[in-house]
């Protein structure tokens, strides 16, 4: 609660988890992430973008989720690919989820 402003709990979530997601290991993770991506290693930067994914990192959710709906990942279909169901339907089914939480962060692509 600021000096002469109002309470806004939503307003202070919102600017801490900018601060956060700015921070200087989320910052590197992100950039190693995209390295690997460029050298080709699109697995380790898939599960390096889902676990920030899975932290709410925005950025992270939607490079996932273009990883997966590329189909320049199987990472989450390994072992699971002998099923009858087509593994780029299920990598896509895997992007739509990151999609969506991304889009509930405001990123609309």
């Amino acid at each position: 609660n600021g000096i002469g402003t109002m309470r806004n709990c939503k307003m202070a979530v919102e600017l801490l988890k900018r601060v956060c997601e700015r921070g200087s290991w989320v910052s590197n993770k992100l950039r190693e992430a995209q390295e690997m991506q460029s050298e080709g290693r699109s697995d380790t930067a898939a599960w390096v973008f889902l676990r920030l994914a899975e932290a709410g990192h925005e950025v992270a959710q939607m490079n996932a989720a273009h990883l997966l709906d590329t189909g320049a990942t199987m990472v989450l279909m390994k072992g699971d690919t002998a099923g009858s169901e087509d593994p780029r339907h299920l990598g896509r089914s895997q992007a739509q989820r990151h999609y969506e939480l991304s889009a509930e962060q405001g990123n609309a692509l």
